[in-house]
């Protein structure tokens, strides 16, 4: 049985989805994560096999204005699951949803040995969860776990304040023929549409692959191309030159190397 947590959000609403189509068993948690005795009678009552830790807060910018929450949700609720599979003592698979954010910001292309130096609050709780359950493995066999780096993704069902739907939102509100303002405009990114990277993790984990592993695209584009990419007239961008850039673009050798062998 596959064990799903963050069920709600936009993979796991998808990944659901996609292993009900395919017939595959899986149980959500439904209840707050941070509840240690919520999430130690889930793994034992559903004996799961696998989990895919999903549950998160995830927008930059909610993480900075609640970093407080965000620490609680995504570090403590992986302690609770870490907590759960010791009690529950049986061979089980993992899967942790981690982010691109856990890398330095680097105008190369990024492998998963490259530089660790979150660039923002989100990638550093996702960072130290990775931390967490790297030396849980190494105290306890039982666990197979496969950490997960996903790039940028975009999806229809996105809500503001992602990229994307605060895009889509802007252009149906706003005048396109004044100058439209864009942060970030030259930093990078690598997009890669939600549907491809659930198709990707539910790969890695039926494979019950094992490692750190990037999820992207492997195409890099500046934000300023992917917002006039989705824009349904040429926009004439305004954007402040001397602002931050930073830069995130998967090198998915790897990845590429696993699914080619599946």
């Amino acid at each position: 049985m596959i064990g799903i947590t963050g069920a709600s959000g936009v993979l796991g609403k998808i990944i659901c989805n996609k292993l009900e189509k395919d017939n595959i068993e899986f149980s959500t948690f439904n209840t707050d994560i941070r509840d240690d005795n919520a999430v130690i009678d889930w793994v034992k009552n559903n004996k799961l096999t696998y989990i895919i830790h999903l549950a998160s807060k995830v927008a930059v910018s909610d993480v900075e204005n609640n970093i407080h929450e965000a620490y609680d949700v995504n570090i403590s609720g992986t302690i609770n699951l870490i907590k759960a599979i010791k009690i529950h003592n049986q061979p089980i698979g993992f899967f942790y949803a981690s982010t691109s954010h856990v890398y330095e910001s680097s105008s190369k292309i990024l492998n998963e040995s490259d530089t660790v130096n979150p660039i923002n609050s989100y990638g550093l709780t996702k960072w130290m969860s990775e931390m967490l359950l790297n030396d849980f493995k190494k105290k306890y066999s039982n666990i197979n776990l496969c950490i997960g780096r996903i790039f940028s993704f975009y999806h229809k069902s996105q809500l503001p304040p992602f990229l994307y739907p605060n895009l889509m939102k802007r252009f149906e509100e706003e005048d396109l023929s004044k100058p439209f303002k864009l942060f970030g405009a030259n930093s990078t990114r690598d997009f890669l549409n939600a549907e491809e990277a659930c198709d990707i993790i539910i790969k890695l984990v039926l494979g019950n692959y094992e490692g750190t592993i990037n999820i992207a695209s492997g195409k890099s584009i500046k934000i300023i191309d992917f917002a006039q990419k989705m824009a349904p007239q040429k926009i004439n961008f305004d954007f402040d030159d001397t602002e931050t850039v930073n830069h995130l673009n998967a090198d998915i050798s790897l990845l590429n190397s696993i699914i080619k062998n599946d």
